[in-house]
């Protein structure tokens, strides 16, 4: 594959940036949330899929069984709500 970036970190190319440090303890927090409410889908068989629409201007986010069909359309926020440790199940 032909790339216009040095290929080597000899050449001044880094393909990977500086450890930004520890994360702070909310950070982690919210972190663990999001892995719990993951845990919890999948052992149901469902997940969030998050994508681009068409325009490239919105994101979307689906909840999702475990063969890929669609349940439900969430709305950012609602997702985040979830991701948060909020209830999952439809309303």
């Amino acid at each position: 594959m032909q790339s216009d970036a040095p290929s080597s970190a000899e050449d001044g190319y880094h393909p990977y940036a500086e450890p930004a440090g520890e994360p702070c303890a909310e950070a982690l927090l919210a972190t663990r949330a999001a892995g719990e409410i993951a845990r919890q889908l999948h052992e149901s068989g469902r997940a969030l899929r998050f994508s681009l629409t068409a325009s490239a201007a919105r994101v979307e986010v689906l909840l999702c069984d475990s063969d890929g069909t669609v349940l439900s359309h969430l709305t950012p926020a609602r997702a985040l709500e979830v991701a948060a440790g909020g209830r999952w199940r439809r309303r």
